[in-house]
């Protein structure tokens, strides 16, 4: 077998020979005949790249960005220029060991896993003393994480993420920065609940740096990875977060719009407020048909009549809903029932009606994954 060894680079020149001498150095296990190491420089300014022109070695291949486009976006080059059966993910800082390879690489070697998340959270290998928010912002978003994925790992934000070639020829890399980590494993998550993939976990030893020794991430990064968790992921209950937020906004539009046509329209005889509400309900479907499509399912439509039919669909399920909720509540309020709980049941029955019919008839063809 052969093994790729990813090194996404940015102003690393301290490290970069250092971390390309200690990967080379490395005694992989037997079952690996070949590796190759793809070096990609993301636009370095403080010399990193005339190190990088310098190197004339077989199992090295270097690719430079003309701009900087950020981690994610260097890993997917990197990616599409590996031949490799297994793909290892490793950072250039020396903040993660190469000599742990062998156990990373063991759950796929032994044909248990497809998948190896390297943990610095779990086992008892040694680890820096550094931020302590950072690592509670960390766990914070493996939690979240976990929750929409419906996995159950302790470090989703690791560097160190092992594949086999073909599974990850199946994921199609759309974020260019370290909001690559969410995705990445919002995908894996995807797959492992539609096609089976086996997700493994091994404890690693950790070195972090500080900031003035060159740690690149900062907060914003983190406010990103909060909205890749959110949106790519697929499970059951992220769509029904992703839908219930949603619907949250598209309430507040046929707030806003009523209010508008009523008070600055002068939409104000009764005959006209019904207009209103009616124009209030067209307008907040179609705003709801576009946020669910493209943020609650991510519906990746094929043609115009593909969003035509769609659409035609999405208001006919909104309509039943509406006409249930109707004949439900004049038969509670004939039988009885007091008009609140009344109105709660309509609401909680319409919410639940709707989420299961885009669901299930109107976005149920999902194409979350473009083979290279």
């Amino acid at each position: 077998m052969k093994l790729s060894i990813v090194i996404p680079v940015y102003n690393e020149k301290n490290t970069i020979l250092e971390i390309i001498k200690i990967v080379k150095s490395v005694v992989l296990p037997e079952q690996i005949a070949e590796r190759e190491i793809v070096l990609v420089d993301d636009h370095s300014k403080d010399g990193t790249r005339d190190i990088l022109r310098n190197i004339n070695d077989n199992e090295i291949k270097v690719f430079y960005h003309k701009i900087n486009t950020g981690k994610g976006g260097a890993l997917n080059t990197g990616f599409k220029q590996t031949t490799g059966d297994i793909i290892i993910i490793q950072d250039a800082d020396l903040e993660y060991d190469p000599r742990e390879y062998p156990k990373l690489l063991k759950p796929i070697l032994d044909n248990k896993a497809d998948v190896v998340f390297g943990s610095r959270f779990v086992g008892g290998d040694s680890h820096r003393i550094l931020y302590f928010w950072h690592t509670m912002m960390n766990k914070f978003l493996t939690f979240l994480s976990n929750a929409f994925s419906d996995l159950n790992l302790t470090d989703m934000e690791t560097c160190y993420k092992v594949f086999r070639k073909s599974i990850l020829d199946q994921i199609d890399i759309e974020e260019n920065r370290f909001g690559f980590e969410s995705e990445i494993t919002a995908k894996i998550g995807e797959l492992s609940r539609t096609k089976n993939i086996r997700v493994y976990e091994v404890g690693i030893s950790y070195y972090g740096r500080t900031y003035d020794e060159g740690k690149k991430i900062g907060w914003k990064d983190g406010l990103r990875a909060f909205w890749c968790i959110f949106k790519y992921n697929t499970s059951g209950f992220s769509h029904f977060c992703k839908y219930t937020i949603s619907g949250a906004l598209i309430a507040l539009s046929q707030f806003l719009i009523i209010i508008f046509l009523v008070d600055f329209l002068s939409f104000n005889t009764e005959y006209l407020k019904n207009i209103a509400n009616l124009i209030s309900v067209i307008i907040g479907l179609f705003l709801a048909f576009i946020l669910h499509a493209t943020i609650t399912w991510r519906y990746k439509f094929k043609s115009r009549m593909d969003i035509f039919q769609k659409l035609l669909m999405f208001y006919f399920v909104s309509i039943i809903s509406i006409i249930v909720r109707i004949l439900a509540f004049y038969l509670f309020d004939k039988n009885g029932m007091d008009y609140r709980l009344n109105v709660v049941i309509g609401i909680v029955l319409v919410i639940l009606m709707n989420f299961f019919g885009y669901d299930k008839l109107v976005f149920n063809k999902l194409e979350f994954f473009k083979k290279k």
